[in-house]
Order: structure tokens, then sequence, then C-alpha cells
């Protein structure tokens, strides 16, 4: 590799965090690397909103806003993380001939042949600390468990989710206050930057890898929403019970802004939307019983009797 080869790079993401690290990398044209993203590859638009109207994803936005070719594909109904037909796929992508795949939050399985095909390699930007945490979400898993650090890690695509080697890995702390959605982004922040630093020892051959230690994995699937459940008694018992209440605030935490937590009154759905520690007991603030407009708690109160399950209007 010299300074004045040109590398072609078809970059794979999907949210607005896979943007972060797109913005990066397209503004490394400029370096001595020679980098140039000649597509985006992104998963297709979907329903959002109540008018379920057909919106494309961040990564689109931004490659029509950047004159970048954007490519989608079908996912397989059964499995979100597949595709419908992996060999249109890898015929799409082949006459692209792409020297480098970068992917981040993309969503999809990458064909492992259209990963062999590429003179480089593919890189993941991944948000964790690997091998642990391998899979769609790893930061609200990393929160619920209560892990006191989480970081970022630059990994080689392989034919295993998140297994490949690892290229550069950067830590930090997990603090009370951190929320998935705010956490996440700084990571992609920070992930962004890493790959930058990253690319030179790796397109020159300099930074090989190093293997992870399969033994050492975990798995974060992707949410559902019946994670966010949670029965109204442990919420009660948390107002008075410490370990209790820092759990509810870690799933309050990594659950922020989906699926959230949520209980269930007399057959109505309670959202919990605001809740914090307060000497060292659950202080809930805010909530939205089913039907109605979202209430302070202590509004809530005035209206409602809550004894264990039970709901009754006053």
């Amino acid at each position: 590799m010299t300074s004045m080869t040109t590398i072609n790079v078809l970059f794979f993401g999907s949210t607005t965090d896979s943007v972060i690290v797109l913005n990066t990398l397209y503004n490394l044209h400029t370096s001595p690397l020679g980098l140039s993203v000649v597509a985006v590859v992104t998963q297709p638009p979907r329903p959002v909103g109540r008018k379920q109207a057909m919106t494309p994803t961040p990564v689109e936005i931004w490659a029509k806003d950047h004159n970048v070719t954007t490519l989608s594909f079908p996912t397989d109904p059964k499995n979100p993380t597949a595709y419908q037909n992996e060999q249109t796929v890898m015929d799409t992508l082949a006459p692209l001939k792409a020297d480098l795949l970068v992917s981040a939050s993309y969503g999809q399985k990458i064909p492992i042949q259209t990963i062999r095909e590429a003179a480089y390699g593919g890189l993941n930007v991944h948000p964790s600390v690997l091998p642990r945490w391998r899979g769609a979400d790893p930061v609200p898993w990393a929160i619920l468990s209560g892990d006191n650090q989480t970081g970022v890690t630059i990994v080689t695509l392989s034919e295993q989710f998140d297994g490949g080697k690892i290229i550069a890995q950067k830590k930090i702390a997990i603090t009370g206050e951190d929320e998935t959605d705010t956490l996440r982004a700084k990571l992609f922040t920070m992930g962004a930057d890493l790959l930058a630093e990253s690319l030179p020892d790796y397109l020159s051959g300099k930074n090989k890898g190093a293997p992870q230690n399969n033994e050492l994995s975990s798995y974060a699937r992707r949410l559902r929403r019946d994670d966010g459940f949670e029965p109204w008694e442990s919420i009660e018992k948390a107002l008075s019970d410490t370990v209790e209440a820092e759990r509810i605030d870690r799933k309050f935490r990594a659950f922020t802004p989906w699926p959230g937590i949520w209980t269930t009154m007399t057959g109505k759905r309670l959202k919990i939307l605001n809740v914090s520690i307060v000497n060292d007991r659950l202080s809930i603030h805010e909530v939205q019983l089913e039907g109605k407009k979202p209430l302070p708690w202590e509004q809530f109160n005035k209206n409602y009797h809550v004894v264990t399950s039970l709901l009754t209007e006053t």
C-alpha cells in the first residue's frame, strides 16, 4: 500500500450511530490513506410512527446528501439478521470491487464470500469490550448486568458475528447516570476515532489483530418489547429495598428509550417514564397509564390508590 493508492471502501450501517463512523470514514478521503467510500449498504426503509410511513435509514439519508450510492437488500422474514437471498447480495456487491469493508451497527450478516473478496477484508466497529457482549444490543445488556466498564472494539469481519480478530480496543467506565442511547453514541464516537487511528497499521499489514478467547464470550441478543415488563411487586419493593432499587434503576437506564419499563395493573399497561435513586431507594417521578396522559407520580397517587397489584380510581 502506498499513499498514491485509492482504497475503495464499502460501508455497511443502518443507524444514527452508523453515521458517526461513516462520516469519519468519508472524511479520510483527504488523508494519505486515499480512502474512497464507493457505496453504502443499509437496511431497507421501514414503516415508522402511527402512520407507518416508509422511512429510509439515517445512513441512506446521509448517502443521498453526499451523492454516495446506496444499496439495500430484503431481509429473511424468519431471521432479521439474514438476507432473503444471499446470492443476490454477493452478485450485486462483487462488481463494486471493494478493497475494504467497514461496518457499524448494520444489523445483517455480511456474506463471508463478500468479505473474502475484499483485498483487506473487513472491519467492524462494535460497542463493547469483546469478547464480552457479542451480538445486536451490547450497550443495554452491559448496563442491565451492572458492568462497571464497557468500551469499543475494532474487530475483523468473520463468519461468526463479532468473532473476528481484535485490531484495537478502548475502555471507559459505565456511570450510574449512563443510559443506552447516550452511552452508545459516545462509544461509536470513540469507535470512529479508533478506527481512523487503526487503519494505517491495519492496511499496511503491521496490525494483523489478536484472536478472541471464545470461552470468555457472552451474547447480547436483540431486545424485545416484552423485556421491558416488570411485575408491580418488584417496582413496589424497590421503593424500600436498596438491591431491588439498583436493579430497577439499571433496567430503566438500559431500556431507555426502548423498550422502556412497564408493568400491568388490572389488565392495563402502566409505563414508568422517569425514575432515579434517592437515599438508596427507587424514586418514581412520572408514569403513564394506558389510555391516559403522562402524570407526575405524586399526581398519579392522588388520582389512584396503588396497593400491591390493584388499581382503583378515586
